[in-house]
């Protein structure tokens, strides 16, 4: 093949690893050029002049993972702390912003400053406050000239359905995709101001306030509100066995809608909820919405994982400080979760796991094969990984994932071609990551996938 060689010193030869992506696994060298990203993939690479080459013996060679949503916004603090996330083999987060009383651009551009400080690459899904003209003015601005393709739209946060109705439809004509946090809001408020009068508040309240019934209402309902107008839709994040149903009903009828789940949803037990528990001052890391539930429905999110009806496995994270939903923890354990107790435990194998930590949130999002692929034009991307490796986070009050057993290791971690992360610590050559643009969809295929949404009412189904 053609190579655009860029200084020999960018070049790097990936040698003697089992090349795993969603598709297959091959035993192949992986010739990366830097900024010109993956040049070769093939047997026994010849090693060009003044070309490094990195032993990858024993070890498997992975794209990068995408985490496809966190929620630091415009917050420099928390992009410092994506470190973490390369250190468990996330090269791109897809990043969540809600915009202030200043509009929709004026938001991106305050979340693009503040995404300088990031050390993985980044894109972004913008939050949507109302359907107001200025808000579909604002989208349509994002979506050609700003690389947003996928916009946020919360029920939990009280947008209407008829808000959801207008923007899903609107986001559609543009060639976008709506992401949709799907709770009852006006029954988590009702519970939730019953149980402040009981007396009922922490941990508890944050359970008893959104009972599995109201996600999944609120699930068929997202998907229903999609249907009407046509709009593909990604539902999420789910945490019960009925929204893993209302996806996988939607899935049958042929409508086109994809879930994720969050990392701690497929771990933690609703057991953190103690009543009794004292934490004595210390942060609870377990208030979150969806909350965290029991085994049963744990056991259908791993079912729908290994189905392939929740496409994703995501960290929700968010940090420290920062309101909102999302987690003060779990960047640099999310792929670490699902090797351990999907991969290693038999639920899924290792192609399916670089499918949902990274090759679905990229083609999702459109930004595939840059990014979750280890081809040539792909930017060089690549985790190498210790499939045996297992540990024990050590028990302490403010850890999400305290007790739980992670799996696999991230040896060393590329991202642009460089190595950014080896031998347990960041490499000082690591430069920033890079804003991800996310194309628009193609008109014609936005087209298809509203066809195939509006099979969602076919025979007066919801």
């Amino acid at each position: 093949m053609g190579m655009r060689h860029g200084h020999g010193r960018d070049l790097l030869l990936i040698r003697g690893g089992m090349v795993v992506t969603g598709q297959a696994s091959l035993r192949v060298d992986v010739l990366c050029g830097g900024a010109d990203g993956i040049l070769a993939v093939g047997p026994d690479l010849d090693i060009p002049a003044g070309c490094a080459v990195v032993d990858a013996g024993g070890l498997l060679v992975m794209p990068g993972g995408v985490d496809a949503h966190t929620a630091i916004g415009a917050d420099e603090a928390g992009f410092a702390c994506t470190m973490d996330a390369l250190s468990g083999g996330t090269t791109t987060i897809l990043d969540t912003m809600c915009p202030g009383n200043d509009g929709l651009d004026a938001a991106w551009r305050a979340w693009r400053h503040a995404a300088r400080r990031s050390h993985v690459d980044v894109g972004l899904h913008m939050a949507l406050p109302d359907a107001g003209e200025p808000v579909l003015d604002g989208m349509d601005a994002l979506v050609t000239d700003r690389g947003v393709n996928t916009f946020h739209l919360s029920m939990a946060a009280g947008l209407s359905d008829r808000a959801i109705l207008k923007l899903s439809r609107h986001a559609t004509d543009c060639g976008a995709l709506c992401r949709i946090a799907a709770q009852n809001a006006q029954a988590v408020a009702y519970l939730r101001a019953e149980l402040d009068q009981a007396g009922i508040t922490g941990g508890e309240a944050c359970l008893l306030s959104a009972p599995p019934q109201v996600e999944a209402e609120a699930v068929d309902r997202a998907i229903m509100l999609a249907g009407l107008v046509g709009a593909p839709v990604n539902v999420g994040p789910v945490s019960t066995t009925g929204a893993t149903e209302g996806l996988a009903r939607a899935r049958l009828r042929g409508q086109r809608v994809e879930g994720h789940v969050l990392a701690p949803h497929l771990v933690v037990d609703e057991a953190v909820y103690d009543p009794e528990g004292d934490r004595a001052g210390e942060p609870d890391p377990y208030l979150t919405l969806p909350p965290f539930r029991d085994v049963a429905h744990r056991r259908a999110l791993w079912g729908a994982v290994a189905s392939g009806n929740i496409g994703m496995v995501a960290s929700g994270f968010r940090a420290a400080g920062m309101g909102g939903d999302g987690l003060v923890d779990g960047l640099a354990q999310r792929m670490r979760v699902v090797w351990r107790h999907g991969v290693q435990a038999g639920v899924l194998t290792a192609e399916e796991f670089v499918a949902v930590t990274s090759q679905a949130a990229a083609r999702a999002f459109n930004i595939y094969p840059r990014k979750g692929a280890i081809m040539p034009g792909a930017d060089a991307d690549i985790v190498l990984w210790d499939g045996g490796a297992e540990e024990t986070c050590p028990a302490a009050p403010s850890a999400l994932y305290a007790g739980i057993t992670l799996g696999g290791r991230a040896v060393q971690v590329i991202r642009g071609g460089v190595t950014v992360w080896k031998d347990n610590r960041p490499y000082a050559a690591a430069r920033r990551g890079s804003y991800v643009p996310c194309p628009a969809f193609r008109p014609a295929l936005s087209a298809r996938m509203r066809r195939a949404a509006h099979l969602s009412t076919r025979d007066g189904e919801p």
